[in-house]
């Protein structure tokens, strides 16, 4: 069990003015069977209405609007959660986790490379999943560089995966499309890790109904020092935050993060 305190602050600034700016935000963590959140809080600055909902996927998303113009807008979200693995309950995973998206299609050199991954025989062995789950997640790190700034949220697992080069977001990508190749469920997460800097990305995968969580960038399973703040069939599903608004304006984004065990009194 771990007691995490999270801070996540998102800031825009815009070359010129814009106005009618709508936000959709997924920057709070949402309760499931390992988490609790015991304290959640949502600044908006210049501060505006928003009204807190919940998605199809079951994320905690928060939507907005400023119709006046504005030059800056900045998300601030911090609170304290408790994550239990031994929570967990079965989770029967939907079958939308099964199939290929547009960002995730094994094609060319990822689908060679899934291929030689090999097959699961039994589906409800939970050692011969987690085991394939591991090998597929230390296979992803192996075949890719960390390389921030030559991806796009638009590059595909296939681009990704060819080029050997990519950020968490496409790390993860190609390790969900090689385990959905393998024929197992698998969901892209969004969230904060323990430590100080960006968000981060991760994969879980349903074995024997529960979900298990894999990190290929770090290559490691994802522990209860993680934080999910969204989950989806890949990031176009689940992006932290995602607007339009009216003007012609470059965009300059700051975004930092902190992470940190709660200091029970």
């Amino acid at each position: 069990m771990k007691l995490l305190d999270y801070s996540f602050s998102t800031t825009i600034d815009f070359s010129v003015p814009v106005r009618d700016h709508y936000f959709v935000l997924r920057c709070m963590p949402s309760p499931s069977y390992t988490l609790r959140v015991l304290e959640s809080d949502l600044t908006v600055e210049p501060e505006m209405r928003y009204v807190r909902q919940t998605d199809s996927f079951g994320n905690l998303v928060a939507i907005g609007r400023k119709s006046e113009e504005h030059t800056r807008i900045g998300y601030h979200s911090s609170g304290t959660v408790r994550v239990d693995f031994n929570w967990a309950q079965p989770d029967v995973a939907h079958p939308v986790f099964r199939h290929s998206t547009p960002l995730t299609r094994a094609e060319g050199a990822l689908a060679t490379f899934a291929e030689s991954l090999g097959t699961v025989k039994n589906h409800h062995d939970v050692r011969e999943v987690d085991g394939f789950c591991l090998h597929a997640m230390s296979s992803v790190h192996d075949a890719m560089a960390y390389a921030p700034g030559t991806t796009t949220v638009a590059t595909t697992a296939s681009e990704a995966f060819a080029a050997g080069r990519g950020v968490c977001q496409d790390f993860s990508h190609v390790l969900v499309t090689a385990l959905r190749h393998a024929g197992i469920a698998a969901r892209y997460v969004s969230g904060l890790a323990l430590g100080e800097g960006q968000t981060h990305a991760w994969v879980e995968a349903s074995v024997d109904d529960f979900w298990y969580g894999y990190d290929p960038t770090r290559n490691q399973e994802v522990d209860e020092t993680y934080i999910p703040l969204a989950w989806g069939r890949d990031w176009s599903d689940c992006p932290v935050e995602r607007g339009s608004f009216v003007g012609l304006a470059d965009q300059t984004q700051t975004v930092h993060m902190t992470v940190k065990e709660h200091a029970e009194q």
